[in-house]
């Protein structure tokens, strides 16, 4: 596995692990291993696999929840690599013994300065579906995205108007 992530970044040798991966839980768990090594350049090419591997609706994302979890909560791990799980994320049904460590490492990725563009937009993704199991964090949620609309990327903004659009018409306050 490591052997392919290293050659040349290119569309066609990710997607040659993508069909690696995709039915075998051994292969994908190897993979998720290699991206929790935290060793670059092969960790960020391990969670690309890992996203296109769930956009081809293939893989096994569901049975690695803890590690992924584990991941964007630490400051370690490149944005790219926290890029392609909370990308994730935003699609998933999150188990309820998540919930709390997700909302965390995505409130703190969403008002973290140095944290890149996609990462915020995808985590107010998250947070976005969080609340609407937690109503309670609708006011912490729309106080966070307006705090960091000033000065943000286009990208953020976009995204961040469009939840504020929609908090606001439901908010409890």
């Amino acid at each position: 596995m490591r052997e392919l992530l290293a050659k040349k970044a290119s569309r066609a040798n990710s997607y040659e692990v993508v069909r690696l991966v995709a039915n075998s839980k051994a292969k994908y768990s190897e993979l998720v291993e290699i991206m929790k090594e935290n060793n670059s350049p092969y960790s960020e090419k391990a969670a690309w696999v890992i996203t296109h591997c769930f956009d081809e609706r293939a893989g096994f994302f569901d049975d690695f929840y803890s590690d992924f979890v584990q991941i964007i909560g630490d400051e370690s791990y490149s944005d790219s690599v926290k890029r392609n799980i909370v990308r994730i994320l935003q699609f998933k049904s999150i188990p309820t013994e998540f919930h709390g460590a997700v909302i965390d490492a995505c409130f703190r990725l969403l008002t973290k300065k140095e944290t890149a563009i996609a990462v915020k937009a995808f985590s107010m993704g998250v947070l976005d579906q969080m609340v609407k199991i937690y109503p309670e964090l609708t006011n912490e949620l729309i106080l966070c995205i307006e705090e960091i609309l000033p000065g943000s990327s286009s990208g953020v903004k976009n995204r961040g108007n469009k939840i504020l659009n929609k908090l606001k018409g439901s908010s409890p306050c």
